[in-house]
């Protein structure tokens, strides 16, 4: 079901008393997550939720500030982190982040015009500049 085929509703979606069970709901709908009833033991008909949660678009949100160049503690003030170590649990570098911070090193470090092979391309210091350059097939 897409979205713009759903009856629009009207009044609040997300409630302080239905917040976990309207978000399981949209997050459904829209096709990110899963929600599957449970066989009840106590006789109350239970859903279970797989998906995307609020926490998510934290950490997404501010993994996107970091990589925008936003200083650790503007994010921080933007997204209510009042501790250091908290702030790091949601900050969480990938696989790509670290290669490229590597990859930044590395050429950081050559003399200017001294290529160096990466996977397949020629990473060149350029002297006029001062900025690296990605030559392909060099």
């Amino acid at each position: 079901m897409l979205l713009a085929e759903t009856e629009p509703k009207v009044g609040k979606v997300f409630t302080d008393t239905n917040f976990r069970t309207g978000w399981a709901r949209a997050c459904a709908t829209v096709g990110l997550s899963k929600r599957e009833l449970v066989e009840p033991k106590d006789g109350y008909a239970r859903h279970r939720y797989n998906g995307l949660i609020v926490h998510d678009l934290r950490r997404s949100a501010i993994r996107n500030f970091v990589n925008a160049g936003v200083s650790e503690r503007v994010a921080m003030r933007i997204s209510g982190h009042k501790a250091r170590a908290v702030f790091d649990r949601y900050h969480i570098p990938s696989t790509a982040d670290v290669t490229a911070a590597m990859q930044r090193v590395a050429t950081a470090a050559l003399p200017p015009g001294k290529p160096v092979q990466q996977n397949g391309a020629k990473l060149v210091q350029n002297r006029s500049r001062n900025r690296r350059k990605l030559l392909k097939g060099a």
